[in-house]
C-alpha cells in the first residue's frame, strides 16, 4: 500500500502493509464470536451465583462484553462499508 506520496506504508513490525482487508474481516469476525461466548459464560455464572455481589459481578462482565460486541460489530460494519466503496471505485476503472 502507498500514501499519498507514494511511499510505502508499513506496519508496526517495520514490514510492508498489503491489503489485509479479509484479514480484518476475519480477525473481527472471530473477536466477535468471543465475546458472545464470553458474554453467554458470565451470563449463565449470574444465574447459578447464589451471593448477590456475585451475580452483580458476573453481570457487570457480561455487560463490558456485549458492550465489546457492539464495538467490534460497528468497526466489521464500517470496514465492509469501505471494502464497498473501493470495490465500487475499482469497478468503474475495470
Amino acid at each position: 500500500m502507498l500514501t499519498n506520496d507514494g511511499s510505502r506504508i508499513m506496519n508496526s513490525q517495520g514490514k510492508p502493509c498489503e491489503d489485509g482487508t479479509e484479514t480484518m474481516i476475519s480477525i473481527l469476525e472471530e473477536a466477535i464470536q468471543s465475546e458472545i461466548e464470553s458474554e453467554q459464560k458470565y451470563l449463565h455464572g449470574a444465574e447459578v451465583a447464589c451471593d448477590t455481589c456475585v451475580r452483580d459481578f458476573f453481570v457487570s462482565l457480561a455487560k463490558m462484553e456485549h458492550d465489546h460486541k457492539d464495538q467490534l460489530t460497528k468497526q466489521l460494519a464500517e470496514l465492509r462499508a469501505q471494502m464497498k466503496i473501493v470495490e465500487e471505485i475499482n469497478d468503474m476503472f475495470s
